[in-house]
């Protein structure tokens, strides 16, 4: 029985999918993002987080992509253009998508605004 539940188990973490980074993705992003890749837990306090309606949280990036369209053609909707930088915000799974694109050659955090 022990051994018929560990079975199982494998089979399910082995079939869902990977949210681990390749060499080359984690080249491409910033080392305070690559920290959302390592744990379920890391430390936000270096991100500007937000909350979508479904509850989900996303992040503000800055992309650097010689094509705004693929990013679009991902779902990721973006905020401002300008030559090949673009500012939006991702949900993880969405930044794994990103990381994946061809155009795409940095994945930067967004700058997090504090009143002082």
């Amino acid at each position: 029985m022990r051994l018929t539940f560990l079975t199982m188990l494998i089979l399910l973490l082995s079939c869902s999918p990977s949210m681990n980074l390749t060499k080359e993705e984690a080249t491409k992003l910033d080392p305070v993002l690559q920290k959302l890749f390592l744990s379920d837990e890391s430390d936000e306090s270096q991100l500007d987080v937000g909350m979508r309606k479904d509850g989900e949280k996303e992040y503000a990036v800055i992309i650097r992509t010689s094509d705004v369209e693929a990013l679009r053609a991902a779902g990721v909707t973006p905020g401002s253009v300008f030559d090949d930088v673009v500012t939006t915000r991702v949900t993880k799974s969405e930044l794994k998508k990103v990381l994946g694109l061809s155009s795409v050659r940095a994945v930067q955090n967004g700058s997090k605004n504090i009143l002082h």
